[in-house]
């Protein structure tokens, strides 16, 4: 039975394989718990902290824009290439890029009717796929791991539903030093259990960690924000300073007499009329651009922001700068006014060095744990291949040189492909076209006198 805190419905024609509230002392091994809050990085580290946020929000909305794909490689000559290029693809160059589009060009769209297609469409009865993967990801880059979840029915691993749980929540089970089983700790209170062979109904995803204790600690994900703590704190820190120092601020300026003669200078009386003629006529929006005209002599001097003010500022600044690099972000895509040759270098290693190995290290791990029981179990198999769809990528198209490069190299359909266009159905198009204009230099009826 599927217990509703989770969100989980039980199917009404098959039974689900993993039990609920499995009691440990039926397996006697031990239950290893986090030695610190791991909630604390989404709850503080995330949700209170704005350079945070938008860090993981660029990555997060950058990774929303590939599109995962269902394709079926048939075997055939031109899916070979796909299948060789998969085996040590480096899509980080412009290049390599249309290497990509070419050889999945080489596959099958997977009919929209196949259970594997319906289940991306829709993972879960309240989720779509977009939904789910964003969560995914959002626990990935705080908590440094994620968690996907399939439900099943009885004796099989092919996936009926989907979900992702919180890492917060999740408690690896060791024994012997090795990892046995997973637990998933309800809002309620209740517990599920994946020991033994319903952990491959777990799929998880983290970041290695370089901790080996007796704990288990390598089996989890290993958060950027636990490196960058400090940095965290710094940031903290200097926000709240700023805001202090902005509630205890006081007087932006000082009006005094513009004048050596005492005489000249104003008295109690004028003093007190004086300031409520500033707070009246000056200060306040109702007054912003407006010329006010004074009889007497006076000056205005601005009181300027005091070291320890500029050096909270410059504090925020770098502690930004510090939180961007932790996930490998160009801190130059935040800037207010970048030029426009940062900003592009800065988008495209972006992609290059943060989106692609995310989608990548993703893709590979679910055409093993989401695709295969799809492709062995049942009658008619099915060779179905998932591929994240990166041409959506601005910053991975090619240059009009590259792209010119490029002729003489490749077909007619090819180039059709790269511009993302249908391919023609015709055998000329299948073929190289060269340009009959140049010919080898020995072929020129100057010869020698030419080149002299």
């Amino acid at each position: 039975m599927i217990k509703k805190a989770l969100g989980f419905k039980k199917h009404s024609t098959k039974a689900l394989s993993t039990p609920l509230n499995s009691p440990f002392s039926l397996y006697n091994v031990p239950l290893t718990l986090y030695s610190w809050e791991a909630k604390d990085f989404v709850e503080k580290g995330y949700t209170k902290n704005a350079n945070v946020y938008k860090i993981v929000q660029k990555i997060i909305q950058k990774l929303g824009v590939a599109q995962l794909e269902l394709y079926i490689d048939n075997g055939d000559d031109k899916a070979k290439k796909y299948r060789k290029y998969r085996s040590n693809k480096y899509n980080a160059t412009p290049t390599e890029h249309v290497k990509k589009r070419l050889y999945t060009k080489a596959l099958e769209y997977a009919p929209e009717e196949s259970d594997l297609f319906q289940l991306l469409e829709n993972p879960n009865p309240v989720q779509t796929w977009r939904d789910l993967s964003e969560l995914f990801w959002l626990f990935y880059t705080v908590q440094g791991e994620s968690f996907y979840i399939r439900e099943t029915a009885l004796n099989s691993y092919k996936a009926l539903e989907l979900y992702t749980v919180p890492p917060s929540r999740m408690n690896h089970i060791i024994k012997d030093d090795e990892l046995v089983g997973w637990q998933y700790n309800m809002p309620d209170g209740r517990v599920r259990t994946w020991i033994g062979d319903d952990m491959k109904n777990v799929f998880h995803m983290k970041m290695a960690s370089p901790l080996f204790d007796i704990g288990g600690s390598q089996f989890r994900g290993f958060s950027p924000l636990l490196a960058g703590l400090k940095y965290l704190q710094l940031d903290d820190y200097a926000i709240e300073a700023w805001l202090k120092s902005l509630q205890n601020e006081g007087a932006k300026g000082i009006i005094s007499p513009n004048h050596p003669d005492k005489e000249n200078w104003l008295n109690p009386e004028q003093r007190e009329k004086t300031q409520e003629m500033v707070e009246a006529k000056i200060q306040g929006v109702d007054n912003k651009n407006k010329i006010v005209v004074s009889g007497m002599p006076l000056q205005y001097t601005q009181i300027g922001l005091s070291p320890d003010a500029l050096n909270i500022i410059n504090s925020l600044e770098k502690a930004g700068d510090n939180l961007c690099d932790l996930w490998g972000v160009p801190a130059v895509l935040f800037e207010k006014n970048p030029t426009y040759q940062n900003q592009k270098e800065g988008a495209s290693r972006f992609i290059r060095d943060v989106i692609l190995p995310y989608l990548n290290k993703q893709e590979d791990a679910l055409n093993r744990w989401l695709v295969e029981p799809f492709r062995t179990e049942g009658k008619n198999k099915v060779n179905y291949v998932l591929d994240y769809d990166t041409s959506l990528y601005d910053e991975l198209q090619i240059s009009l040189e590259e792209r010119k490069s490029l002729e003489g190299k490749l077909t007619l359909n090819e180039l059709r492909a790269i511009d993302g266009f249908d391919s023609i159905d015709n055998e000329y198009a299948d073929e190289v076209f060269i340009d009959t204009n140049k010919m080898p230099l020995s072929d020129y009826s100057g010869g020698n006198d030419f080149i002299n």
